[in-house]
């Protein structure tokens, strides 16, 4: 059963750090168009009609654009969700050890429930996050999954940004360009956020379109 994200509290977090994540099952989640090149672009790339810009700012700093890929919610095409890194990362580990501002951005392909996808990204940070993560992150996890508690649902063509600034130690949302929800302390935390599309429990599909493999396919 999928957990109303918008209601998770201090003492859901203690109690997966208590007892651990086990039993989580993997939801689909997978790359079925083309991902970015390996070579840092010098073109928008393009997936599934949506365009992403070959490098980005973010708090006055450069970033390029890692990968881009599809992603699934419970085996439906849902998302196509890009990742911007200061330098060009091609494993999980080095990416999500990358330090400094950092861009997670996706575009609905479709008209999805706010609180399914919500819902969604929690299981995920469940599957994908040491117990101990999510015990420290508690306020944050809460913060993430009320940001759209005022909305509905999303429609094909809404565009979600996370940016993390490093100097202010926080990941700010955007929707359409209006900030959403309140503003997550903590690079831990982004770096969290990031394990929902490039975790241990992800398919590697996934995770490699993230990293620029434009050879990922549906796994």
């Amino acid at each position: 059963m999928i957990r109303d994200m918008s209601t998770f509290t201090r003492r859901d977090c203690m109690g997966l750090a208590l007892t651990g994540l086990a039993g989580w099952p993997v939801l689909g989640h997978a790359a079925d168009a083309p991902a970015a090149s390996s070579a840092a672009p010098t073109a928008p790339v393009e997936i599934e009609g949506f365009k992403f810009e070959p490098s980005a700012t973010v708090a006055g700093k450069p970033l390029l654009l890692n990968g881009a890929t599809v992603s699934l919610i419970l085996s439906v095409r849902t998302t196509v969700v890009a990742l911007y890194l200061p330098h060009k990362q091609t494993t999980p580990e080095a990416a999500l050890a990358e330090p400094g501002a950092k861009r997670l951005c996706f575009y609905s392909m479709r008209e999805v429930s706010a609180k399914d996808l919500s819902n969604t990204f929690l299981d995920r940070l469940r599957q994908n996050a040491a117990s101990e993560e999510i015990a420290a992150n508690f306020i944050a996890i809460a913060q993430f999954g009320s940001a759209f508690s005022n909305r509905s649902k999303l429609v094909r063509g809404d565009f979600v940004v996370m940016d993390f600034n490093p100097t202010t130690n926080l990941t700010e949302m955007t929707l359409n360009g209006q900030k959403v929800g309140d503003a997550m302390q903590g690079e831990s935390f982004f770096r969290m956020l990031m394990k929902i599309w490039m975790g241990p429990k992800v398919r590697p599909a996934t995770r490699r379109g993230l990293l620029g493999d434009s050879n990922a396919t549906a796994a």
